[in-house]
């Protein structure tokens, strides 16, 4: 068997089944897309989803192809691609068509989304495809009175989607009453808001109703600590760049004057100048705040860190 830990969604990541070893294939996305800088076997295993013997194997491999190469000593070797290889710059081009084709399908099925009256409460990808053939589920949120017209008319209007990437699409509808208990780790929220962070945010309220004073105090706590993180682990600045334009790809209204100010900010701003930024308590930094993009891109366990680094944590996406 292959040294794979778990499987991954042949929509989103097409090359696996098409580019040799999928080990080689999840290393490469991995330190092409989502890192500036080399990484050790156990950081790109764990980002890449595969055991840490695993990822030593598949590198050692690349590393003699030449593809990748080994940085510092010691017992703690770093890799990182060799992007001035010719045929590596191909490979860099390759990943990144992989990952535009992904989000331009999040993007027309956002554009079928907009067109529902009323809006539905959250949509999500509930199950992701294991081989290409496979259906992807779309999980869908909305008030009983609405729910069944809705899904109707967004299950007619993904018909274009469907012939448009040769994809069979599914959605399941749901109401607040029936919607079943849901891994947020294991799925991609597309619109809306994760239905257990809005009963997460019901019980909170119930216990203490927030002043717009307290909520920015919040906000300022809440971005000092995401600068711990940021400090440890560079490849968030990718992340929110990314997820500032899939934004900005979708009308946006005054919210993108804010976005464009964030993306500026990510492309000059060294780490240690973002760092002080997400600390100050200046105007500008209490106004940017409100808009902060990167809690919209950290994992569950990151989520974690800011919620046991702060009491009464206070998601800054739910203002």
């Amino acid at each position: 068997m292959r040294p794979i830990a778990s499987e991954q969604d042949p929509i989103k990541y097409p090359l696996n089944e098409l580019i040799g070893t999928r080990a080689h294939v999840r290393l490469l996305r991995v330190m092409v897309n989502e890192v500036e800088g080399p990484l050790t076997a156990a950081d790109v295993a764990k980002r890449a989803g595969l055991t840490v013997p695993g990822a030593q194997k598949a590198l050692g491999k690349l590393l003699r192809s030449g593809f990748v190469s080994r940085v510092g000593g010691g017992r703690k070797h770093q890799y990182e691609i060799r992007r001035s290889d010719r045929l590596m710059q191909i490979i860099i081009e390759l990943f990144q068509t992989e990952k535009n084709r992904y989000e331009e399908l999040l993007v027309v099925i956002k554009k079928e989304i907009n067109k529902l009256t009323p809006f539905p409460r959250a949509v999500w990808i509930q199950s992701a495809s294991r081989r290409s053939d496979d259906t992807l589920i779309l999980g869908f949120l909305h008030e009983s009175l609405h729910l069944a017209e809705c899904v109707h008319r967004f299950r007619s209007g993904l018909q274009t989607v469907e012939k448009e990437f040769d994809l069979t699409i599914e959605v399941d509808g749901y109401t607040m009453a029936d919607i079943p208990n849901i891994d947020r780790g294991a799925i991609n929220v597309i619109y809306g808001v994760i239905p257990q962070e809005m009963n997460a945010l019901k019980q909170r309220n119930r216990k203490k109703t927030m002043t717009h004073q307290e909520k920015e105090l919040q906000l300022n706590v809440l971005s000092q600590r995401l600068s711990r993180l940021l400090e440890k682990d560079a490849s968030l600045v990718r992340r929110a760049k990314d997820h500032i334009d899939r934004l900005l790809k979708e009308e946006q209204g005054p919210a993108a004057k804010d976005l464009l100010e964030w993306r500026s900010i990510l492309d000059n701003y060294s780490i240690r100048r973002l760092v002080r930024f997400l600390k100050s308590a200046s105007e500008r930094a209490n106004r940017l705040h409100q808009s902060n993009p990167f809690f919209a891109v950290l994992s569950e366990t990151e989520r974690e860190q800011l919620r046991e680094d702060s009491e009464n944590y206070y998601d800054p996406r739910s203002t």
